[in-house]
């Protein structure tokens, strides 16, 4: 079985500290008891994705503590994993307080895929830094007994 988890940080446990220190100022014990029971389950926040050869199903969750929230879906058959380049760019319009760029430039993050046969055509696996999702991908290519491509470069190689 291949497993992947990351730690998922959530903007929103800080403001439900920060209800829970409001809640605690106006003598709002049950209020603040609430959020305060809220913020430390999502303090302790995770995204992963579990792929089971033998049972041919994979799924993709998120994890609070004890608690998992996502289902098992059929897993089509794997052709091979990819590494590619996706371009991080300061044009976006996102609510999200993300660190982007310097105005006309853009940063670079790496994606890896288990390109499958069927509609969904692949399944995203996790992205990060080149070093760990080289890793990551050779990890999951010799757990799944298949071929890795490396394509963050425009000559783009096998490297499993």
């Amino acid at each position: 079985m291949y497993i992947y988890e990351r730690y998922n940080f959530r903007i929103f446990t800080l403001l439900l500290g920060m209800m829970t220190v409001m809640f605690l100022v106006h003598a709002a014990y049950a209020g603040a008891l609430i959020s305060a029971a809220l913020a430390v389950l999502l303090t302790f926040s995770f995204q992963g994705i579990k792929i089971d050869m033998e049972g041919k199903r994979f799924i993709q969750y998120d994890r609070f503590l004890m608690i998992t929230i996502g289902r098992w879906e059929v897993l089509p058959p794997p052709s091979y994993v990819t590494i590619v380049r996706i371009n991080l760019s300061n044009q976006r319009t996102t609510p999200a307080p993300f660190v982007m760029p310097e105005s006309g430039k853009g940063a670079r993050s790496f994606k890896v895929n288990l390109v499958v046969e069927h509609d969904m055509r692949y399944i995203p696996i996790c992205r990060g830094s080149l070093d760990k999702m080289k890793e990551e991908a050779l990890r999951l290519g010799k757990t799944l007994d298949i071929r890795v491509l490396d394509f963050t470069t425009p000559d783009k190689h096998w490297i499993l």
